[in-house]
C-alpha cells in the first residue's frame, strides 16, 4: 500500500481529482481474539493509473501471509475499496505485525487485554512516506490526494481515547501522511455495554422510570381534579310547579 500512496501522489500533479485512501487496524474482542483488517481505496482517476488487469491491490502486504485471510471489495462514494482481513486467537499478533510492517507508518504498537481492560497505545510517524521518490516536490500537493487512518474497534465500554473520531466503539485516528507523528492512547472495559447498549449505557433507565411515574402520575391529577370539578357543579333549577 506505501507504493500506492507514493504513486498516486506524484500522479495527483497530473489528474488533480486523484484519491487514494489506506485504511488499516483491528477488531479487539474481550477474550484477547480479534480480526486484523487493511483496505486500500482508489477513485476511478487512481485506479487509471495505477492498476491493470493483473495488479494486486494488495502486494506485498502482510496479511496476505496470513492463515485464513479473505478479500472483498466495496464502493463508498466515487471510491472502490479493497479489503483483506484475518481472524486471529490472540489480536496481539497485531502488535508485530503492524510495527514490522513499513506499510503502516506505526513506528510502536501495544495492545492489553485483561479481564476488566483493553488498552491500546503506539505512536504512528509518516516522515518519509513520500521518500526520494517525490524529492523536489511540495507536499502541500498532496494533502487532497492521499490519506491514512488507523481504526480500533475497542470491545465493552470505552473509558479514553484520544481518537480524532468515534462511531459506536469504533475508533478513527488520521495518520499525519504529509509528516508528522501521531501518539495513539486508547482503553476500554470490556465488561460493560458499549455507549447506547442496554443495561448500562445510554439514557439510564433508572431516569426513564421516574419520568413515566411523574407523568402517570400527573395525569391522574388532573383526571382527579377535573372529576371533583364536574360534581361540584350546581345542578339546573327545576322549572316553577304550575299554579292551581
Amino acid at each position: 500500500m506505501r507504493r500506492l500512496i507514493v504513486l498516486a501522489a506524484l500522479l495527483a500533479l497530473v489528474a488533480t481529482a486523484c484519491k487514494i485512501e489506506t485504511n488499516f487496524g483491528a477488531v479487539i474482542g474481550a477474550n484477547g481474539a480479534g480480526t486484523i483488517i487493511a483496505e486500500v481505496g482508489m477513485d476511478e482517476e487512481a485506479q487509471g493509473f495505477l492498476l491493470s488487469d493483473s495488479t494486486d491491490p494488495f502486494e506485498g502486504n502482510d496479511l496476505t501471509d496470513c492463515e485464513g485471510a479473505r478479500t472483498r471489495e466495496e464502493n463508498r462514494g466515487d471510491m472502490k475499496f479493497w479489503i483483506i482481513e484475518c481472524d486471529v486467537a490472540d489480536i496481539t499478533e497485531f502488535e508485530s505485525m503492524m510495527s514490522a510492517s513499513e506499510n503502516t507508518f506505526l513506528e510502536s504498537f501495544d495492545i492489553t487485554v485483561t479481564d476488566t481492560l483493553v488498552s491500546v497505545s503506539g505512536t504512528a510517524s509518516a516522515e518519509d512516506t513520500l521518500g526520494s521518490e517525490a524529492e523536489g516536490f511540495d507536499p502541500t500537493l498532496f494533502e487532497e490526494s492521499i490519506s491514512a487512518n488507523l481504526k480500533i474497534t475497542m470491545p465493552g465500554r470505552i473509558l479514553e481515547h484520544n481518537a480524532d473520531s468515534q462511531s459506536g466503539n469504533t475508533l478513527t485516528w488520521e495518520i499525519p501522511v504529509l509528516g508528522g507523528t501521531l501518539n495513539v492512547q486508547a482503553s476500554s472495559d470490556p465488561t460493560g455495554n458499549p455507549a447506547g447498549g442496554g443495561g448500562g449505557g445510554g439514557f439510564p433507565m433508572w431516569l426513564i422510570v421516574v419520568i413515566v411515574v411523574v407523568a402517570l402520575g400527573g395525569a391522574y391529577y388532573l383526571y382527579t381534579q377535573n372529576k371533583k370539578k364536574g360534581g361540584a357543579a350546581p345542578a339546573d333549577t327545576p322549572p316553577p310547579a304550575p299554579s292551581a
